[in-house]
This record gives C-alpha cells, structure tokens and sequence, in this order.
C-alpha cells in the first residue's frame, strides 16, 4: 500500500508538460491517429461501443478518437465538483480566500448561530472533501456524507460572495475563456429557476479542462493555477477510516437548496476522495477504486459514471465522455465485474505504446508553371504523353460516413484504412491525384447522412480527421488531393447560405493552418446541380464569391469548383478559377477533343476529375484527353464509389490502369501514342459512354 501511494505521489509531482514542446489544442484540437499515439484501436471501438453515448480520448495533447456529437453542450452532474474546487483554488490564488482552511462562516455569517454554533467550524476543505456535516448531526470532519446541499452551499457562497458576481463570469473569466472551450459552457444547464450551478459542457471542452489538470494547472505556456495548489488538492483523501454519516438530519440555512440530490448518497469515498477528484487510492478494505488503472488516476464523475472524465497521468491520457451508459461507479471499488470496471479494463488496455514524435512536416506541393502541373517544383509525368498533366481518380466517398446507418463509425474508419493502404498502389499504377469530398458521393442509395459540417458550417472534427489521415498518406506517397467542399443532396445539411459561406472559409483555413500544400480545393461537385437547394451552390456567381473567400482564407491555394458532365464551364467560373474543372460523363469519348478546345482559350490546365466511362471505353477516353492535352479523372462508380465500397488498387479497372500506366511512364504505349497507334477508337467514338451516374 505504502509503495502504490509512493507512485501516486511521484505521479502527481509530475503533473506538468513533458520535456520539449508540449503539443496544445489551439481553437481547435489537434488530431492525431489512435497508433501515431500508442493506442489500440480496436480497444477503442471497445470502449466506444461498451460505454455509447459521446465521448473522446486525448493523448500526448492531441485528439486521438472520439464518438458521437463533440459540440453537444450537457450537464455533467456531480462531474461539475471538481470544477467547483478549481474554482475555489483559484479564489485562493487571487487572495479572495485566506485559504482552504478558512471558516465558509467567514462569507456565510449564519452559520455561525446554526446548530449551537456547529456549522461555525465548517471550512472550504470540509466543503471539498463532503465532511462538512452540515444539514447532519455530525461535527465538521467527523464523518462521511456525499451530500448534495452541502454542495449548494459551497457554489452559493464561493461564487456569490466570494467572486461576488455572476456564476458564469467566474467561469467564463478563468477557465472557459483562458483554455479555449469551443462549445456553450454554463452553470445554469437547466436555466436559472432549476440548479444553478449544475454545469453543462461538451465532452471535447471537458477533456481541455483535463488537460489542464494533467499539465499541472498550466495552458500554452501559462500557469493559470499554482502547482503547490493543485497537488495539495489531489493528495488531500478523505481518511479512508473515516465513518459514514448516521443520517440524523439537523437544521440548515433558511432556504437551503440542493444541486441535485440528498444529503447521504453513497457509502463510496473514503480513501479515495480529493478536493471533489476521485482518486485511485485505497478503502477501509483495501481495495483500489479501480484496480486495472494506475494508482495516479484523477476522475470526475456524475450519475455514477454516465458523465466522466478520466485522467491518467502516468499515461499522458485523457477520456472523456458523457450520456454513456455507465451506472456503476459506486460499486466498483468492491465488484471487478461493473462496467465502470469494465471501461477501466478497456482504458488501461488501449494504451500499447509510447506517443510517436509528431509526422514530418508535409513534403508533397503542387503548383501550377506555364499551364502545366508540377509537384515539387518537377513537371509530372517527365518524358510521358501526360507530362504536365494530374491524372486522377474519384475516391469521395473513401472517407464517407452515413450517420443514419447503425455501427457507421466502425464502418467508416474500416473504409479510410482500406484505401489508405492501397494509395502507394495506385501511385504506382500512374495516379497523381485523388478526388475527395466532404460530403462524399451517392452511395447508390438516398438518404444517407454524409457531412464533414455542422448545420452552422463548422467543421465536425470526427469527418474531418479521416480526411487528414487520408491528405498526409497522399502526401507521403508524393500524391495530390482535389477536396471538394459540397456534394448534391448533402447541402441540405447546411442550415442557410451563411453557414455554406463558413463552411467554406473554415476549410480553407483549416488548410492554411495544416500546411499541405498536396492539396487543390474543389468548391463544388457539378454546382448548378438540381441536388443542391442554397442558391450559391446553383450559380456562377455564387461559386466565384466562394472561390474568392476561399483564397481570402488560404493565400496560394489553387481553387476550382467542377461543371456538370457535359464538359463545357461557365464564363465567369473559368476566368475566377486557378484551374478548370470539367466533367465528362455524359460526353462521348469523339466529343472530347473538341470540348477541350473550346476551354484552352483561358490558358488554364485543364482537368477532367469525374468520367464514369470503364474498361475500354475509359481507356479510350483516357487516351483522348491525354492526346487533347488535358487530364483525366476515372469514377469507377460501380466500384470505388457504391457502398460498401471497394478499393482493390490497380485490380479496380484493369484496361484503365493499364493505360493509365502506359500514358505516365516514358517510352513504350506512350511512344506509340504519340505516334498514333494506340487508341484510334476513341477518336473514332467506337465506345460509346457508360450511363451517367
């Protein structure tokens, strides 16, 4: 026992960054990938699908999974406590308080004639630790009671005369503003006539408040709270000897409210309470809170463990989730079989090795020099018929999610590992780029829900960071990525034309802050398309307004937004893009020559992303864009781009990417090309196109 509380010790004297730069969550978090982290995956689908709910895990400072909405503001229940001390701590720090030790009595005179002067004795460490006894016959710090007007005592008084403002003021002022939460924080969660005081958040801002805690009360570089304060709160347990309250009620304060529930909640505690943390220590039977975590775990919880969040030091991590269903908490110190215990297991178990330093800065850039493509200052495809030309593959909906299908989050992340281990494949077979989208493709079924954006036109972390995971293996295999930013039938997802215009600037801006320059930005596919319902999507006009505010966010970015499958662009979209995007579904392979030619008058590459044309009739038209100059976009549709999705490399259309090989590799089929001798019947239209998607 003496050692274990040796290594919590050790642990929490330890609570500050680790050496070099610490990694911080800016306005938004920093995502990074359950391995690049140390952590299992597969327990983390455990854990995700044992607890339901939201939630997310952080590590090393940086976001590594999460599950379910993380804006969703809620209450956190009895989780708001340790809120509570650190709020008090700070009070102390500012000299509001002469410290934890100080009579409540001090700014709550009444309590000075209560129960023969009693309560007179209570003080903020009492308060903190439930030993207050007060609404209890007990004398303060005589027994154990989790009591909820005690509770209400402690938030009334600290932030009504001793802050002496606004609950949410206090909060706002020196946690929520200060670390940067995203989402609505508030002490009134069910609004000022029910529980003041009872904090709603989103899981995502309460594992900043972790982070907080876990870096020793300092953020980017700024130490908020004193560490001596921290450590004093989280070595502080209630004696684990001490008893639980007999229950014999006395008399309170006029008017005395409680936070939620009654005054003797749970016999679980002693030994293992801090300041309102729960902490991995030892009961008066000796057993650990909870045995399968290190002995340093910090835990806020409410409702017995449906609102949680996890810290554990040692192990640089962070859980954090709300809404699960977890009710068990209480019991676990004396059943390993509660699922509290359960997602305890499943926490320990994820962790499998250290954090991996961060990836190398991007290596991949495309741009554009005398109207041909060029990655990394070098001409694409030297010496072949497609030199200076991004030959390209439509893979939307590799990172598609259809929130309306059960077991979609497991499905999805399956769907972005499989094509990210075929990317190297591909570039192999000649690819030079790949089409995404945020709003993915038809799935060869309606209704699905498939949005990187919130109805306001913010960015959904959990859509985003599979897109990144798919930009930087792009970017290690020396590939480009077209994103496209609204697919038809998903702008609806959108509330209203200022939420499509902040969608737009936040993905721009998103770009500029990752720096991957392996990316080209596709405002819309086949704008003007009667899937769309907000104006801007169905204009000219509105798609230039969003190149430019794209560009506005992202200075060098190269912008284009793609027409519908005849060919053909629109006056004003041609001149305002970087690039011209066409579509060739419905346009016959003889047809394709001219159709280039009608846009070289821009002196703009050109650049076909979308053709559902396969087999030889894709590799004839192919063959006729590469001869007409312009690159060429193959939608396996059937293939790559229905669910369940299929992403075999080259296997996926084997007449394509053989030809797809023979145009960028130097010599052979390419030679012949030039000369004429491969690919007459596209110039001869003897395929006629594949039906339009």
């Amino acid at each position: 026992m003496r050692a274990a509380a040796m290594v919590f010790l050790a642990a929490l004297a330890c609570l500050r960054p680790a050496a070099g730069a610490p990694v911080w969550p800016g306005k938004g978090w920093a995502w990074r990938s359950p391995e690049e982290l140390g952590l299992s995956r597969a327990k983390l689908d455990a854990l995700r699908d044992l607890v339901g709910g939201r939630g997310c895990v952080v590590r090393g400072g940086a976001m590594a999974y999460a599950w379910g909405d993380q804006s969703q503001s809620a209450d956190v229940a009895s989780a708001v406590k340790p809120v509570i001390s650190t709020l008090l701590l700070m009070a102390v720090q500012e000299g509001k308080l002469r410290g934890v030790d100080a009579p409540v009595a001090d700014f709550e005179p009444g309590l000075r004639a209560l129960n023969a002067g009693k309560d007179a004795r209570i003080t903020w460490r009492h308060l903190a630790s439930q030993t207050s006894g007060y609404g209890l016959a007990e004398a303060p710090g005589a027994a154990w009671a989790y009591n909820d007007s005690a509770l209400a005592l402690y938030f009334d008084t600290l932030m009504g005369k001793v802050f002496t403002g606004p609950a949410d003021e206090a909060l706002q002022r020196r946690l929520s503003e200060p670390l940067g939460f995203e989402d609505r924080c508030t002490f009134d969660a069910f609004g000022r006539s029910d529980r003041l005081g009872r904090l709603a958040l989103s899981v995502r801002d309460f594992a900043r408040f972790g982070l907080f805690i876990l870096r020793g009360g300092k953020w980017q570089g700024k130490q908020l709270l004193r560490p001596s304060l921290l450590r004093m709160s989280l070595e502080s347990p209630v004696p684990a000897a001490l008893p639980r309250t007999g229950g014999v009620e006395a008399p309170m304060l006029p008017g005395q409210r409680s936070l939620g529930g009654g005054k003797d909640q749970t016999p679980t505690g002693p030994g293992c309470y801090s300041f309102n943390w729960w902490i991995n220590r030892i009961d008066a039977a000796g057993r650990r809170l909870y045995r399968d975590l290190p002995p340093d775990l910090i835990l806020a919880s409410g409702h017995g463990g449906v609102r949680n969040l996890w810290i554990v030091p040692s192990l640089d991590l962070i859980v954090s989730w709300n809404d699960a269903d977890v009710r068990d908490h209480d019991d676990s110190p004396a059943n390993p079989n509660t699922r509290a215990n359960q997602a305890a297991r499943l926490i320990a178990q994820s962790v499998v090795g250290p954090v991996a330093k961060p990836a190398a800065p991007p290596r991949t850039h495309v741009s554009i020099q005398g109207g041909q493509w060029r990655i990394n200052g070098a001409t694409t495809c030297p010496g072949a018929p497609a030199q200076g030309l991004l030959l390209n593959v439509r893979m939307v909906n590799a990172t598609f999610e259809d929130r309306n299908r059960r077991g979609w989050e497991r499905e999805a992340e399956t769907k972005t590992d499989a094509f990210i281990s075929r990317i190297p494949e591909y570039v192999a077979g000649g690819v030079r780029a790949f089409t995404l989208n945020l709003q993915g493709g038809a799935p060869g079924y309606e209704g699905a829900r498939n949005s990187a954006y919130e109805p306001d036109g913010a960015l959904r972390p959990e859509y985003l960071r599979r897109v990144e995971r798919v930009i930087a293996a792009c970017d290690r295999a020396g590939a480009v990525v077209i994103l496209g930013c609204f697919y038809q039938r998903q702008d609806q997802r959108l509330r209203d034309e200022a939420a499509v215009r902040r969608a737009v600037v936040e993905v721009a801006g998103r770009l500029k802050r990752l720096g991957s320059g392996n990316v080209l930005l596709e405002i819309a596919n086949e704008y003007g398309h009667g899937g769309f319902d907000h104006p801007i999507l169905r204009s000219a006009d509105g798609q230039v307004e969003l190149m430019q505010a794209a560009r506005a966010a992202c200075p060098g970015l190269l912008v284009s937004t793609s027409g519908q499958g005849d060919g053909a662009q629109a006056e004003p979209v041609a001149a305002a893009s970087d690039f011209i995007l066409i579509h060739l579904n419905g346009t016959p392979t003889s047809a394709i020559t001219h159709k280039v030619a009608a846009l070289r008058r821009y002196g703009k590459p050109i650049v076909c992303n979308e053709d559902d044309k396969v087999g030889e009739a894709g590799a004839e038209a192919l063959s006729a864009c590469v001869m007409a100059g312009a690159s060429w976009g193959l939608m396996a549709e059937k293939v790559n781009q229905r669910h369940p999705f299929h992403f075999g490399g080259v296997a996926d259309d084997p007449a394509v990417y053989a030809r797809l090989h023979a145009l960028t590799a130097p010599g052979g089929h390419g030679e012949a090309l030039r000369r004429g001798e491969v690919g007459e019947g596209s110039r001869a239209g003897r395929h006629p196109p594949s039906p339009s998607s």
